[in-house]
């Protein structure tokens, strides 16, 4: 079996192909498609095929997954800038598109397509964790732009004739791009037969997050530079769960169905208690003297706060976007998965977070220096 993997160096695609390195087949192929860079310490020992693939070009997505047996697609650009809002669309919708052509032109017999769980919308602190149909439009805190399905597929066709204006009353780029690219797979499923399976993981939490995202949250707490969170909180995974939930979705997912990958329910947290625990693993497994007392920012005060970001000429490393996003609580539950997939966490999320700190203090030799992109 030939099997592709966009994204495969980022943090999930990393993991993601030592998984099914691991669990391959006699005569399986595995070829790894990047983009900017090629190298993840987690793979770069593993004998791979690495090609380069821009999947905002419709020629190279069409010539280069030609021949693919199965292939995941886990590219996208995680961003929470004004600056990069277009490019963020173009990558996590335009190219998405790409992709669904591609393997409807070159007959690729299964996709399974990485979106997120921010696309079903937000869940109450007090409510018991959603599932995948839960009310994505008009929920309260759920900071999108399109009021249903249908204004998400059209600002996907205004893109298309190359019309950005919609991304004017965007305020979180990011889950505007993730939820038309998710509307669109449905579409595609139903009007063209795309043999799409959807999946959905959690916040990732673990080693090979070589672009520093939810590291940098881990990291700040880690050394005591972080003392304020935001009000919201999210389903958090390890890396190794979140991998092994994809893989047994390429297996037992159905096209046109989506499945939610999250940790287990206690895993459910809000910032605050999720920083808690990064600050406990701190002084339990490295002698870390760190406080666990941190401040929230109220839910009340948010969206004035985020509208203050809104009006700042440049940003800096909190934005609009961040702010309203932070304030979102997406609380889910993988029983769907558990039951159709056999998918079971298994990784408690503190040995998740040491994996995490671990890497990076691995891979970059100055500890007390603020996170940024490993070397």
């Amino acid at each position: 079996m030939r099997i592709g993997i966009t994204g495969s160096v980022g943090f999930l695609g990393a993991n993601l192909v030592g998984t099914l390195y691991r669990q391959r087949s006699a005569g399986d192929r595995i070829v790894c498609f990047y983009s900017r860079r090629r190298e993840n310490p987690l793979t770069e020992h593993l004998d791979l095929t690495y090609r380069h693939l821009d999947i905002t070009s419709r020629r190279e997505v069409m010539e280069k997954t030609e021949g693919l047996d199965l292939l995941f697609h886990l590219a996208g650009a995680v961003d929470y800038t004004r600056k990069n809002a277009r490019r963020s669309w173009d990558v996590n919708v335009l190219g998405t598109k790409n992709i669904f052509d591609g393997v409807i032109e070159n007959r690729i017999p299964r996709l399974v397509y990485a979106s997120s769980i921010n696309v079903l919308g937000t869940v109450s602190p007090d409510s018991p964790p959603a599932g995948e149909t839960n009310s994505t439009y008009g929920a309260s805190g759920n900071p999108i732009s399109f009021a249903d399905r249908n204004a998400a597929l059209a600002a996907v066709e205004a893109s298309i004739r190359g019309d950005y204006r919609f991304l004017r009353r965007s305020r979180v780029v990011y889950f505007d791009s993730k939820l038309a690219a998710y509307e669109l797979a449905l579409q595609y499923h139903q009007k063209f037969e795309l043999p799409v399976i959807i999946v959905m993981p959690g916040t990732v939490v673990g080693p090979g997050d070589v672009g520093i995202s939810i590291t940098e949250l881990v990291l700040r707490t880690f050394q005591g530079r972080l003392k304020l969170t935001l009000p919201g909180g999210t389903s958090f995974v390890s890396a190794d769960d979140a991998a092994e939930g994809i893989r047994l979705a390429s297996i037992g997912g159905r096209p046109g169905q989506a499945y939610i990958i999250t940790g287990r329910q206690e895993d459910n947290l809000s910032y605050r208690d999720f920083m808690k625990l990064v600050a406990h693993v701190a002084r339990s497994r490295y002698d870390r003297r760190v406080a666990d007392t941190f401040f929230t920012v109220p839910a009340s005060l948010c969206r004035p706060l985020a509208r203050v970001f809104r009006l700042l000429p440049a940003e800096g490393s909190l934005s609009e976007a961040l702010i309203l996003s932070g304030a979102a609580t997406h609380r889910f539950s993988n029983a769907k998965a558990a039951q159709r997939l056999g998918y079971f966490p298994e990784t408690a999320l503190e040995s998740a977070i040491q994996s995490c700190i671990d890497f990076y203090l691995q891979h970059d030799r100055s500890e007390d220096q603020p996170p940024g992109r490993l070397r």
